[in-house]
Formats: C-alpha cells, structure tokens, sequence
C-alpha cells in the first residue's frame, strides 16, 4: 500500500490534506510537562500493552533510525522538520501501513491520535474517533463531567478535538486584500486560518493551514458541520480568485506558468522557496493553460509540494540551499514529472 498522502483526493486543486487529531490524557500520571522520567516510562508501557500491534508498526522513537525519522517526518506523523523527536527517550509513535493513522504518546498530551487524508475527505473524523475509542476503552481517561475531556493545554479541553485543512491558494495570495477577506470569513466560522510556515525560506509559500479553534461548549458535530461549510466556501472562492487572475491577465500568467514548468522540469538546482513558487504559478493556470504543450496533474503538484514542505531539515537551515541539497530537490521533482507522463 502506498503512503496516504500519494493517493489522489477530492478537490485537491484546492486542498492538499484533511487531518483529524484527537488528544488524550490517562489518569494516574501527571500531565506531560510534569512528569518525571520514571512515570513516563511507565506511560509508555502502559500504552504499548494496549496498542494493538495487528493494527499500528512503530513504538519506543529512541528505536528509529534516520532512515525512519525521514519517513515519518515526510508522513507528518513527527511534526514539522521532525519537531516531535526531541527527547525521544519520552515518546513513542505508532502507525498503520499506509501512515494515515498514527497514535504518539507523549508529544503534547499523553496520546495524541490522529487521522490523515488527501483532498477534501472529512471521513477521517470517523477514523480517528474509531482509533480513539478503542484506546479509550482500554484505559482510564482523564475526564470531567463539567469540562469534558481534561488536557494540559486548555485550548483543547473539552473534546480534544482538532480538524485541520491544509490548503493551496495560489490566486487569492496574488489577490489584493484576498488574504486578510478570507481570514475574516475563516474567524466568522470560529476557525483560524495561518501560513504553513511564519520563518525561514518556505514562509512566502501560498500554503495555509485551515484549523478549528473550539473545543469547549460545542460539540463534535457542530466542528465538522461549520468545518465543511468553511471549506466549501474557501475552495469557491479559490476558484474564483484563478479564473479572474487567468482570464484577465492570461498573456502574463501564461508566461509565468510555462516559466514556472520550465523551472521544475530541467532546472538541476532549486531551492524550496523557487520550488514551490513554480508549483503555485502551475496550479493557478493548468486548468486554463489550452496549448496542451504542459500536463500536470493536481495529484503530481501535491505530491511535489507535500515533499518540499515536510523535508526533514529545519527550514532556517542554511543547509536547505546547500548544492547538495537543491540538486536532490531538483532531481526529485524532475523524477515526478517524468512519471506524471
């Protein structure tokens, strides 16, 4: 089975991922910030013996090699630039074949369950609901009858629970003013909206994360409901945002999209901020582009992109420009548009 992020999803012109995380803490054990090393082993334990190894790989992090570490983080089970994997003595992290299910203890909150798809696909709330259930009917869950589900980090009492978008948008970033309308749109939900990535060389990126906020005083169904509403509105007006820009500016945007093709087919070196430049000029105008000369598929340019964003190296390192570096991005992306053929 193929890792879940090369699997082609819904509206993926739009949306490159839907993630589902759910957070929990175990009675009996200090929350993670207080916990001493001894009781954090004795976390661990207890969860391994209940994780169900029919289902989930992975375990003690101290076990995984680089090889791994590079895996996962390109999976987005060990967070940005592997972020996760600091004093892996404390964590541990389980997987299912494909990756799209995982569960980490000690990251955060004791277990933090999460559920992962491309495209549009809101069914990975069920999945993670499923995966999170079954833990919790093995163990003694920390929870209270006036707040709900208890967690060190309060934002997330109550149901624990967080649905995540993660979205390209080429045309409304170019758009005047398009950015900070959607931001208020996105507030008028109850959800947030922010960069990928704030710092370093992929800041300028057009990819943006979609996020719930609200976890206390409404309920699950209500996430999902006002959730799906949010992004049938942000794929819309995406939509719309590169028709006017294709339509009206066509000779420019043309230009820059065979550039931008140009660039990630034959370039020997890149960096990731030209990279994902390239891929956002080619997902604005491939469903305008009628030469016929260039075909790209969403599930290529997601692919591309999902690879450059997780690359396993901090992205304020200087070493995300070395030669080294921008010759095996470049010889990556040429390696998938040649099999996009």
């Amino acid at each position: 089975m193929s890792d879940w992020y090369m699997n082609e999803g819904r509206d993926n012109d739009v949306v490159l991922s839907t993630k589902a995380c759910i957070v929990r803490n175990i009675k009996g054990y200090n929350f993670m910030p207080r916990l001493d090393d001894k009781d954090c082993q004795s976390l661990l334990e207890t969860v391994d013996n209940v994780i169900d190894k029919s289902v989930y790989d992975g375990g003690d992090a101290t076990t995984f090699d680089k090889m791994t570490v590079v895996r996962l983080t390109r999976l987005q089970i060990l967070g940005r630039e592997a972020t996760q994997m600091t004093n892996p003595e404390r964590k541990a992290f389980y997987y299912n074949e494909d990756a799209s299910l995982s569960v980490a203890v000690g990251s955060g909150e004791h277990l933090t369950v999460k559920a992962m798809a491309p495209g549009h696909d809101i069914s990975v709330y069920k999945k993670v609901e499923k995966a999170a259930t079954e833990l919790e009917s093995k163990l003694d869950i920390a929870f209270s009858e006036n707040y709900g589900f208890l967690t060190s980090n309060v934002r997330l009492a109550g149901t624990g629970l967080k649905i995540l978008y993660t979205v390209s948008l080429p045309a409304i970033t170019k758009t005047e003013g398009g950015i900070a309308a959607l931001t208020q749109r996105v507030g008028q939900y109850e959800w947030s909206i922010y960069p990928f990535s704030e710092r370093g060389e992929i800041a300028d990126s057009d990819v943006y994360i979609i996020s719930s906020v609200n976890t206390q005083g409404v309920t699950e169904d209500e996430v999902l409901r006002r959730g799906e509403m949010l992004i049938s509105d942000v794929i819309k007006a995406e939509r719309a945002c590169r028709e006017e820009i294709a339509t009206k500016k066509k000779d420019q945007s043309e230009d820059i999209y065979g550039r931008s093709y140009g660039t990630l087919r034959y370039a020997g070196m890149i960096s990731r901020s030209e990279a994902l430049q390239a891929l956002s000029w080619i997902r604005l105008f491939r469903d305008y582009d009628d030469s016929g000369e260039i075909d790209v598929s969403c599930n290529a340019l997601n692919k591309l992109t999902m690879d450059i964003l997780w690359e396993p190296a901090p992205p304020t390192r200087k070493s995300g420009q070395s030669v080294s570096s921008m010759r095996a991005r470049a010889n990556l992306i040429r390696k998938i548009l040649k099999g996009d053929k």
